[in-house]
C-alpha cells in the first residue's frame, strides 16, 4: 500500500512539473463524485423548536403565514464526474439527478389551528405538489486563449418524474358534541416515461420490467457554456447560460386518488379512528414535454493580495419550464469571499438566491494534491427573513481523486 501512494505521488509530481505551474491547482486527471441536498420551509424557523422549554404559539403562527400559504422545498444534485486537465484544456463527462419540489398548504389551515371555527362548520384546506426530476450526462469541454477563456457543455438528460401543482384537500368538521372529522383525499396527476401502479400494501409503485424500455426514449438536449476574460491577473469578468434546444418527453399521466378518514372526540383523542382508502391509479397515454430550467449569468471575480482572496459577484435569472404555458421567471444572484491559501486550504463564506431559494452557505475546501475533500453547510429557505433564521438547511458534499 506504502508503495501504491508512493507512485501515485510520484506520478502526481511529474504530471504537475509538465502541466500546471502551481503544483496544487490542478490535477492532469481526476475522478469527482458528489451532491447537494437541501429541504426549508418559509414559516418556522430552527431556533423556534431548539428551546429548553418548546412554547407552540397557534394564533402567533397563524398570523406570521404568508398569503400563499406554507410552503416546503427541497432539492438534490448528485453527480459523479471524469475530468482530464492538459495545460490550458480541460475535457470532462458526467452524469448525474436533478431534483426540485415544492410542497404547499393553504394558509387557511392555519387561520383554523390559531383561531379555531363554528361548531358545525365544514372547512377545506388544498395542498399541492409541484415537482421535476431529471437524469442527464454531459461533456465539458474547455480551453484558454491568452486573457480569453471558454467552455462547453452540451447535454442530454432524461425526465424521470413532473408533478404540475396537483395534490388534494382536506376537509375538517367538529360537531358539538366534540367530535372532529378530518377527510384527506389525495387526487395528482404524475407525469413519468412509465405507467404507474399500486402494490397489495396499497403503495404506488411501477413495474421494473417497463424500466429498460422506457429509458429507449423520451431523451431531450440543451447546451451550456461560459466565458471569461481577464482584464488583469487579478480581476475578470464573464457570463455563463444554459440553454434548451430539444425538449424530453414523458410518455404517461398517472391520476392517483387516495386518502383516508379519521374521526376522534376531543374528550377521547388517544381512541381515535382512522380509515384509510384504496388507492387507485388511472393511466393515460399523454405526451409532456419539458426542458430543464433556462439559465443566464455574468459575473466578476477579483483577486486580493495576490491569491489570498477572491471576491465573486453575479446576477442573473432562471426560467423554469419555459417554453410552455406553466414557466416561471425569477432572478438570482451570488455574493462570496473565499479565503485561498495556495489552493491548499480554502474557506469561503457566499449569500445567494438560486432557484428560488435563498442560501447563505459556508464551504471548505481540503486539496493535497491526490486528493481533495469540499464540504459546505447552508442555511436556506424562499422566504430571505426565514433563511436568516435557519427555516432550512443544506449540505454539499464533493470528493475528488486525481494525480
Amino acid at each position: 500500500m506504502k508503495k501504491i501512494i508512493a507512485c501515485l505521488f510520484a506520478v502526481s509530481v511529474i504530471s504537475t512539473a509538465a502541466f500546471s505551474k502551481n503544483f496544487f491547482s490542478q490535477r492532469f486527471f481526476e475522478i469527482k463524485t458528489g451532491t447537494d441536498v437541501g429541504i426549508s420551509n418559509n414559516l418556522f424557523a430552527g431556533n423556534e423548536f431548539f428551546q429548553k422549554d418548546l412554547i407552540i404559539d397557534l394564533r402567533k403562527i397563524a398570523n406570521e403565514c404568508p398569503d400563499n400559504g406554507f410552503n416546503i422545498r427541497a432539492n438534490a444534485q448528485p453527480f459523479v464526474a471524469l475530468n482530464v486537465n492538459v495545460r490550458d484544456i480541460h475535457v470532462g463527462v458526467s452524469s448525474g439527478i436533478e431534483l426540485y419540489e415544492s410542497l404547499s398548504v393553504g394558509k387557511d389551515l392555519f387561520d383554523f389551528l390559531g383561531y379555531g371555527n363554528q361548531i358545525g362548520e365544514k372547512l377545506d384546506f388544498n395542498f399541492t405538489n409541484d415537482a421535476d426530476v431529471f437524469a442527464y450526462s454531459k461533456v465539458d469541454v474547455g480551453f484558454r486563449l491568452g486573457k480569453l477563456k471558454l467552455n462547453v457543455q452540451p447535454s442530454v438528460f432524461l425526465p424521470l418524474i413532473s408533478i404540475r401543482g396537483g395534490g388534494g384537500r382536506a376537509t375538517v368538521v367538529n360537531t358539538a358534541d366534540g367530535d372532529v372529522n378530518i377527510n384527506v383525499l389525495m387526487d395528482m396527476d404524475v407525469y413519468s416515461p412509465v405507467q404507474l401502479n399500486t402494490d397489495d400494501d396499497n403503495n404506488v409503485g411501477v413495474n421494473q420490467d417497463t424500466i429498460t424500455d422506457a429509458l429507449r426514449y423520451g431523451y431531450g438536449f440543451d447546451i451550456a457554456g461560459g466565458a471569461s476574460w481577464a482584464f488583469t491577473k487579478s480581476f475578470s469578468v464573464g457570463a455563463t447560460c444554459r440553454i434548451p434546444l430539444i425538449p424530453g418527453h414523458l410518455q404517461y399521466r398517472s391520476n392517483i386518488k387516495g386518502g383516508f378518514d379519521y374521526n376522534m372526540k376531543l374528550s377521547d383523542y388517544e381512541n381515535s379512528e382512522k380509515t384509510e382508502r384504496k388507492t387507485t391509479v388511472t393511466n393515460t397515454e399523454e405526451d409532456l414535454a419539458i426542458h430543464r430550467p433556462l439559465k443566464l449569468g455574468v459575473y466578476a471575480d477579483k483577486n486580493l493580495l495576490g491569491t489570498l482572496f477572491n471576491v465573486h459577484a453575479g446576477a442573473g435569472f432562471g426560467i423554469k419550464r419555459p417554453f410552455s404555458d406553466v414557466a416561471v421567471f425569477y432572478p438570482e444572484y451570488d455574493l462570496g469571499l473565499t479565503f485561498n491559501l495556495i489552493d491548499i486550504f480554502k474557506v469561503g463564506v457566499s449569500t445567494q438566491y438560486k432557484d428560488q431559494i435563498f442560501i447563505h452557505q459556508l464551504t471548505t475546501t481540503l486539496n493535497v494534491r491526490v486528493f481533495q475533500i469540499d464540504v459546505g453547510v447552508s442555511t436556506q429557505s424562499a422566504d430571505f427573513k426565514k433563511s436568516m433564521a435557519v427555516a432550512g438547511v443544506g449540505a454539499y458534499a464533493c470528493v475528488s481523486v486525481g494525480f
